[in-house]
């Protein structure tokens, strides 16, 4: 069980099914996560700022991406990532998440879910609750019925993208969507049961996409960007996540900045958590020397 590579194309269309915005310009896919703000489709795309050609409403709100090794940055970003992929193996890891794992994998099985029907059938009163217990306000309209059934269309439209499910005695617990560009596995969403909390589910799915990484064609997986929750990003952290500090540009209208930090607190702070100093100071920050080379530990 493994991934299939997407190409950028395949990943942007897959984005405009769910509704998100994603623009082309000159051969680069951006995706619009917030009014106006863009930032690189591909998380790890490097361009160059004085030769790269932004969608023109950034002028309004602003855009931030990857720069080349030896190009000029004003800032850094933080991402969370696996590297060393091929020496992943549980019996390395310390004692105490060694013991976790153990536990994890003696209460779930993973199998691949590959038909729509079960998806909605079981998956969506799992995302439902979810969404009860977490508050998120991101994508919420998928807790009506409906609308998560047409994403779930989206999903199983592109046959590259890996849904994995958890299961508990037979019933399905958690749900974890992934899929590989490059040479980069991205872990994209992730709904869990309440109960399955308990049992370490969490783990059990970070263990299991790890094992799969390994026999990938992959060099990187992907956990996200800081969130600017300080909980989350150390639960990152604790399973053993690399916090990544990269060089990069960033290019922002003062006043949406200004506005920003007034009215959209929450997209301020996760902003603010992956390019200026946070709590996240206090970790060790690995460098990057580009997709093709080695890594190595920074402050």
């Amino acid at each position: 069980m493994t991934w299939e590579v997407m190409t950028q194309d395949e990943l942007a269309g897959y984005q405009k099914e769910c509704g998100v915005k994603v623009v082309k310009v000159n051969g680069v896919w951006w995706i619009e996560p917030r009014p106006y703000f863009f930032r690189t489709l591909y998380p790890l795309q490097e361009l160059a700022p004085h030769q790269a050609s932004y969608p023109l409403p950034h002028l309004i709100g602003g855009v931030l991406h990857l720069v080349p090794d030896r190009v000029s940055a004003n800032t850094s970003m933080k991402l969370f990532l696996y590297d060393d992929l091929k020496g992943y193996a549980a019996e390395k890891l310390p004692t105490k998440q060694k013991w976790v794992i153990k536990k994890s994998t003696e209460n779930f099985s993973a199998r691949r879910i590959r038909d729509l029907e079960e998806f909605v059938e079981t998956a969506y009163p799992i995302y439902s609750s979810f969404y009860d217990r977490t508050r998120y306000t991101y994508k919420k309209e998928r807790t009506r019925r409906e609308i998560f059934a047409s994403w779930g269309k989206a999903l199983f439209n592109y046959p590259k993208i890996m849904v994995l499910g958890a299961y508990h005695q037979g019933s399905l617990a958690a749900v974890d969507i992934s899929y590989q560009v490059k040479e980069l596995v991205i872990d994209d969403v992730f709904f869990a049961s309440t109960e399955s909390q308990g049992l370490r589910v969490t783990d059990f799915m970070v263990h299991t996409l790890r094992e799969m990484a390994a026999a990938s064609s992959a060099r990187y997986l992907f956990r996200g960007f800081p969130c600017g929750k300080k909980s989350l990003d150390e639960s990152k952290i604790n399973r053993g996540c690399k916090i990544f500090r990269i060089p990069a540009h960033q290019k922002i209208n003062p006043l949406a900045l200004h506005l920003g930090r007034l009215f959209m607190n929450e997209s301020y702070r996760k902003l603010i958590t992956i390019t200026a100093c946070s709590y996240l100071d206090g970790h060790p920050t690995w460098e990057w020397r580009g997709e093709g080379e080695a890594s190595g530990k920074g402050g």
